[in-house]
C-alpha cells in the first residue's frame, strides 16, 4: 500500500458527478442547466473557508452542502460516468481552469490504478502541467484568495506524489517544498482551513517515523516532523473538512498500520470508509487484506471474491494484484484449498502480464505446496517446497526447508501452517 499518495482520494473527491435527478430538471443544452452543473465542481474545488473551517452551512453558494456530498459520494464510489462529466465540462468552459484541475486529479487516479500504463501516465503529466499553469494564472489574478492559492498547491501535491511513486526524488523536492510552504502559509492565517491539514498531518507523520523507502526524500527536505502534531492535524481534518476529510481517513489508517503497527485501528478506519462507499473497490480490497492480517481468514476470502467478481476490476490492475495475493493467502488459511491452487495458477498469470508486478513468485510456490499436501498431493508438494527453498527470501527458503524436515516423517505428523505475512 502506497502511504505517501496524499492526494489520490483528493483527486478521486474532485472528480464527483452531479446527482442525476437535479440535472433532469433542467434542459441539457439550457444556459441554466450548464450554470448549475459547472456551479456543483466550482463548489467541490473551490470550498470557501467558512466551509473549510467546519462551520457547515446548509448552503454554500446557493447549492445545498447535501449536494456537494452526494458528488462526493458518487466519485468515491468509483461512478463510471466520472470521465465524461470531466470533458464535459472541458468542453463547455475551456477558458476555466476548474476542469483542468479535475482533469489532473482524475488522470493521476487513472494512471495509478492502471500501474503499467505508459500512456495514462505520459497523460497526467501533461495535463497536470497545464492545469499547474492555469491555476498559477488564477492565483496572479487572485493573490488574496486562500483557494486560489491551495489549488496551486494542491496540483503541485499531485505531481509530488506521483514522482515518489516512480522514485523521482529530485523534481519530488522541489515541488514538495513549494507546496508544503503554501499550507504551511495558509494554515498560519486560516487555522481553520482544515483541507490544509491534510498534507501537513501526513507530512509530520511520515517524517518522524521515516520507513526506508522516504528517507532519500526526507534526507532532501531536511524535516523530521513531529508525530503528535501530525496525528492531531489528520483527525482534525477527518473530522473537520471536506475536501479532504475522507482522505484523512485513509490515511489513518495507512499511519496506524505502517508507522504504529495497529492492524486493529487500521481496520477500524478502512471499514468506516467501506460502509461509507461499499462501491470503493480500493477501500474494500484494503479491508480484506486487513482482516487477513488480523486472522479472520474467511472474512478476509469472502471480500476478495467479492472484489475478485465485480466487472470494473479488470480496468485497475493494481488493486486486482494485490486482491490476488489477499485471496492466495486467506483461501489456504481458510482451508479452501481448491481456491488457493486456483489463485496460485491466476497471480502467476497475472505476473507474467504485468512485468514489476511486486510479489515474490517463491512465495506462491511455497502457497501451492501447502494447498497440494493438504489436498494428498505429497510429491507435487515436496517439489514445490524445494523451489520455495532455493529462493532468494530468507524466511520463505527457512520456512521451506522446515517443511521438507517435516515431510519426511509419515504423512500424518506433518500438519502446516502457513507463516502470516
Amino acid at each position: 500500500m502506497s502511504t505517501v499518495r496524499l492526494f489520490y482520494d483528493v483527486a478521486l473527491e474532485q472528480v464527483k458527478e452531479p446527482a442525476p435527478a437535479e440535472l433532469d430538471k433542467c434542459e441539457p443544452n439550457s444556459s441554466f442547466g450548464l450554470m448549475l452543473r459547472v456551479s456543483f465542481w466550482v463548489i467541490l474545488l473551490f470550498l470557501s473557508r467558512a466551509l473549510s473551517g467546519g462551520a457547515e452551512p446548509d448552503r454554500f453558494l446557493d447549492f445545498e452542502r447535501s449536494q456537494i456530498e452526494r458528488i462526493i459520494e458518487m466519485g468515491y464510489n468509483m461512478d463510471p460516468r466520472t470521465a465524461a462529466e470531466i470533458n464535459t465540462l472541458k468542453n463547455a468552459f475551456p477558458e476555466s481552469l476548474v476542469p483542468g484541475l479535475l482533469d489532473a486529479g482524475y488522470l493521476y487516479w487513472m494512471q495509478n490504478y492502471k500501474a503499467w500504463d505508459e500512456v495514462a501516465k505520459a497523460t497526467f503529466e501533461e495535463h497536470s502541467e497545464t492545469a499547474l499553469e492555469r491555476a498559477k494564472d488564477y492565483l496572479e489574478a487572485h493573490p488574496e484568495d486562500p483557494d486560489a492559492r491551495f489549488a496551486v498547491a494542491m496540483v503541485e501535491l499531485m505531481q509530488v506524489i506521483y514522482y515518489v511513486d516512480h522514485h523521482r526524488w529530485w523534481p519530488a523536492f522541489w515541488k514538495s517544498r513549494s507546496s508544503l510552504r503554501t499550507m504551511r502559509r495558509l494554515h498560519a492565517e486560516y487555522p481553520n482551513y482544515h483541507d490544509t491539514k491534510l498534507p501537513l498531518g501526513m507530512h509530520n507523520c511520515y517524517m518522524s517515523r521515516t520507513p526506508a523507502y522516504l528517507k532519500p526524500l526526507a534526507f532532501l527536505m531536511r524535516f523530521k516532523g513531529d508525530w503528535e502534531t501530525g496525528i492531531r492535524y489528520m483527525e482534525e481534518a477527518r473530522e473537520s473538512g471536506l475536501l479532504c476529510k475522507v482522505d484523512a481517513g485513509y490515511y489513518l489508517s495507512a499511519i496506524r498500520l505502517e508507522l504504529e503497527g495497529d492492524r486493529q485501528a487500521s481496520r477500524d478506519e478502512m471499514a468506516k470508509l467501506v460502509e461509507l462507499f461499499p462501491g470503493n473497490l480500493k477501500f474494500r480490497a484494503m479491508l480484506a487484506e486487513l482482516e487477513r492480517g488480523l486472522g479472520k481468514q474467511e472474512v478476509a476470502m469472502s471480500e476478495a471474491l467479492e472484489v475478485m467478481g465485480d466487472e470494473r476490476l479488470g480496468q485497475f490492475p493494481g488493486i486486482e494484484g494485490r486482491t490476488y495475493v489477499t485471496l492466495l493467502w486467506s483461501s489456504l488459511g481458510a482451508n479452501a484449498l481448491e481456491i488457493t491452487m486456483d489463485t496460485a495458477e491466476s497471480v502467476r498469470e497475472f505476473a507474467g502480464a504485468h512485468e514489476g508486478f511486486d510479489n515474490d513468485l517463491t512465495w506462491v510456490d511455497f502457497v501451492e505446496a501447502e494447498a497440494s499436501w493438504g489436498l494428498g498431493r505429497f510429491e507435487e508438494a515436496i517439489r514445490l517446497w524445494r523451489l520455495a527453498a532455493k529462493g532468494s527470501d530468507a524466511e520463505l527458503a527457512a520456512t521451506a526447508e522446515a517443511r521438507l524436515a517435516k515431510a519426511a516423517k509419515p504423512p500424518n505428523s506433518v500438519e502446516p501452517r502457513p507463516p502470516v505475512r
